[in-house]
């Protein structure tokens, strides 16, 4: 009891959340559908979390985040709208959509690029990645939001490390699992 009481007293004056979340309302507009509305709020709170989360050099800004939902189907239907969709001014999205269902040969491909890309144990690596160097050369809109729509297979095995995610409701476990 007098650890527990002393640890308390030391995190409730030092501790600082490493990780904060938010809920998001999602508001259906008339004349919209399920997926519309999804693909909608969703690429909202990409732009809002990318200028909150970004790494800028060179004047560009770089962010790379995780869409990830509960079930394929959803998913893919999402991507497509999402894709779809005219990204802001100065603003350039590159989505990379994985999931359980591709074959294996495609899968492993994904999670090599992905192992490589977001093992970012030190803030420059990011920029001396092959496949994010091509994309800003070859864009010359300021903004760059990497943005991986993943179903739960982005959480098995995986150490990614990104600067922000949007997750679908699920269970708690999954949504530590995902903030670790």
């Amino acid at each position: 009891e007098k650890f527990i009481k002393k640890r308390i007293k030391y995190l409730s004056e030092n501790a600082k959340p490493q990780r904060k979340g938010a809920i998001t309302l999602v508001e259906m507009l008339e004349a919209e559908n399920e997926i519309t509305c999804m693909a909608r709020v969703i690429q909202s709170n990409i732009m809002v979390l990318h200028k909150a989360h970004h790494q800028a050099q060179d004047n560009k800004n770089v962010s790379i985040g995780l869409v990830r939902m509960a079930n394929i189907n959803p998913l893919v239907a999402i991507a497509k709208d999402l894709l779809k969709r005219d990204a802001p001014e100065d603003t350039c999205i590159h989505y990379c959509v994985y999931h359980s269902r591709y074959p294996l040969a495609i899968r492993s491909h994904i999670e090599n690029k992905l192992d490589s890309i977001l093992k970012r144990k030190k803030p420059d690596e990011l920029w001396e990645q092959s496949e994010i160097k091509s994309k800003l050369q070859n864009h010359s809109k300021k903004n760059h939001i990497f943005v991986v729509l993943a179903s739960p297979v982005a959480e098995v095995g995986r150490d990614h490390d990104y600067d922000w995610a949007i997750v679908e409701p699920s269970s708690m476990r999954s949504i530590i699992q995902l903030a670790g």
